[in-house]
């Protein structure tokens, strides 16, 4: 008999982040002044300089509370070692282009940005490179359109992310994570965060190569946290693409991610605190790993006892191409599609398509648990029942284990939102006209190496969005026309796919 291994998910640090913080560097004056960097320049005593082209920041700044420091204009400010931008008052970066933030000498990390207590700031546009973290607490702001890269020590037994979050409902939007040493995004074991991040792109994270998710979170108290419209894209060999494991009570939303190419896809851990919605996400090829003893699930559930089970509900997930489709461990005991009760939002309407390790060949659903699992309303990629009862393993492979009610099940794919379009689209931008910003999506039935453009009526390119290889799903792109006059422009798509290139360009107009 084989038995399966569980998931080892690298526990979160407790960690909290305090109100105070000591240090020599310069305070603004508190009495609600709104400077900028020249400002800081004037007032700093030399603690802010500016010269070569760029601001440095030679000793640690702190922004009180009722002060204000804005940043409307696309320059770069160097931190010296281990030297940050703390702010208690009010942080405004929303330039016309971007903001670089980096290392005086990029080998010679500096300790990042914190954010205590300002639910009025705003970082837009800002790219944040080697340093150790940019840090919220205790307030919401909006963090959007930012780039954080090679965040984070390379050596160092302290455990950190790009972005770490403590007792904050912030919002995280249309960012992109581009190989940070360790996770995107995490927050204490033990630290409530009701983040929502929403439309981010994460690939390349945990250069360390720990066991550690991309998306690495605790509790998020009494709120719902929200994970939404991400693409969560490979990282290390050992990183996998979300993980929970709090002390404390989750709410969440996890919805119409793209989690692909990881270690593993999902995994949850714990009793009913858990309390989840997984929903219309594609989970695809998290087996990077490629040892089934370790990983490989596109959804693990952990923990729980006969008294504290899981209300985790799962419905309208692709499941393809991983080591496991979902394993189920100890007494955790998720809702994977129950058509018994009143409840519409746990009809199943998950698509399983060809989960398959050295060990198990093709077992989409693992209950290695003593627990009846509900897991009807599925499609099993087969209308044969020999077939879709040999891709479940329960009761009727080992007897110590619980069985799997899956009948009904789903005979046709097509009557499922699987999240996967058909075809190609270009749809039409959406505000048009527009001032300054307007948004473009698009379809892509099939993985493929995509760029988006946009021209003038001369046929000049103006700029250029996107130029990546993205994953099979629905995608959204802001495009910001502040630098360009009123008049009418042109985009164009071009997506070389595995059988097929698509090439459409759409016009639109800029009204100033």
């Amino acid at each position: 008999m084989i038995k399966l291994v569980k998931l080892v998910l690298l526990a979160l640090i407790l960690i909290g982040i305090t109100k105070t913080e000591s240090f020599a560097g310069y305070y603004t004056p508190g009495t609600g002044v709104h400077w900028n960097m020249d400002d800081l320049v004037t007032n700093s005593g030399g603690i802010v300089t500016f010269g070569g082209g760029f601001y440095t920041l030679n000793d640690t700044v702190k922004v009180r509370a009722g002060d204000t420091l804005f940043i409307n204009t696309n320059i770069t400010v160097k931190f010296a070692l281990n030297k940050s931008l703390v702010s208690s008052g009010v942080l405004l970066i929303n330039p016309s282009t971007g903001v670089l933030f980096t290392a005086l000498d990029t080998a010679n990390k500096w300790s990042g940005v914190r954010i205590d207590s300002s639910n009025a700031t705003i970082i837009k546009k800002l790219t944040i490179e080697y340093g150790v973290a940019l840090r919220i607490s205790d307030c919401s702001p909006l963090v959007d359109s930012c780039i954080f890269r090679s965040m984070g020590f390379a050596t160092s037994s302290f455990t950190n992310a790009a972005i770490v979050l403590a007792r904050t409902g912030c919002t995280i939007s249309n960012c992109r994570f581009l190989n940070n040493y360790r996770a995107a995004i995490q927050s204490g074991a033990n630290v409530n965060a009701w983040a929502k991040i929403i439309n981010n792109f994460f690939q390349g994270n945990d250069l360390l190569n720990l066991n550690v998710p991309q998306i690495n979170l605790g509790p998020s108290g009494t709120d719902t946290l929200r994970i939404l419209n991400n693409q969560i894209l490979r990282a290390s060999t050992n990183s996998g693409g979300i993980g929970f494991l709090p002390i404390g009570n989750v709410f969440a939303v996890i919805s119409n991610n793209v989690i692909k190419n990881n270690r593993y896809g999902l995994t949850f851990s714990g009793g009913n605190n858990i309390n989840v919605l997984v929903s219309y996400n594609q989970i695809d090829s998290n087996n990077t790993q490629n040892d089934p003893l370790l990983g490989g699930s596109g959804i693990a559930f952990s923990g729980g006892s006969a008294t504290s089970q899981q209300n985790s509900r799962v419905t309208g997930n692709l499941i393809r191409w991983n080591l496991w489709g979902i394993t189920i461990q100890n007494r955790s005991k998720p809702n994977i599609g129950n058509l018994t009760n009143a409840d519409t939002s746990d009809n199943g309407k998950n698509v399983f398509f060809k989960n398959n390790n050295a060990s198990t060949p093709f077992i989409d659903l693992y209950n290695n648990s003593v627990d009846t699992i509900y897991a009807q309303g599925n499609s099993w990629g087969s209308t044969n029942p020999d077939t879709i009862a040999a891709r479940i393993f329960d009761i009727a492979d080992n007897p110590a284990l619980g069985p799997v009610i899956y009948n009904p099940v789903i005979t046709n794919i097509q009557t499922i939102s699987s999240g996967i379009p058909n075809v190609f689209i270009l749809r039409q931008n959406y505000p048009n006209p527009f001032n300054p910003v307007t948004k473009i999506e698009f379809e892509l039935p099939v993985d493929a190496k995509v760029t988006i453009k946009i021209f003038d009526l001369t046929g000049r390119e103006v700029s250029s969005l996107l130029n990546e290889s993205r994953a099979a799903g629905f995608y959204s792109v802001n495009f910001n026309a502040s630098s360009l006059s009123s008049g009418v422009y042109f985009y164009r798509i071009t997506a070389e796919g595995i059988s097929q290139k698509f090439d459409v360009t759409k016009k639109m107009m800029v009204i100033k």
